[in-house]
């Protein structure tokens, strides 16, 4: 069930659908995981606030996924000296030369600095 590109609109505002129930805490596990009834939740809310989108679970976990994804590698990128991030713009910071030089071989990290 492939489905068009997320809408910024719609990607934030999953985001904060999901916040919000982590913040509740009733839909989170003993292991901390989150029920599996979470994604109804979220679809239902995406459903009214976006009935034109077509947002379905797996749509849901897809974005979830990677979210996690770009993450850790955001997070692995940041851990090494010559990278820095600005929060105000929330970019990232690497002079050229050195980001020129690390995607030679990380050519799939790419994109994180073209956003």
């Amino acid at each position: 069930m492939a489905r068009q590109a997320w809408s910024e609109e719609e990607e934030d505002t999953l985001l904060t659908n999901r916040t919000s129930l982590v913040d509740l805490r009733v839909w989170r596990t003993d292991n901390g995981g989150f029920h599996p009834s979470y994604l109804g939740v979220l679809k239902h809310e995406m459903q009214v606030l976006f009935p034109q989108a077509c947002i379905n679970e797996i749509h849901i976990e897809g974005r979830i996924k990677k979210w996690k994804s770009d993450y850790h590698k955001l997070d692995a990128m940041l851990r090494r000296p010559e990278f820095g991030w600005n929060r105000n713009e929330n970019k990232l910071l690497v002079e050229n030369e050195v980001w020129n030089a690390f995607v030679q071989d990380h050519q799939h990290l790419r994109h994180f600095r073209d956003r």
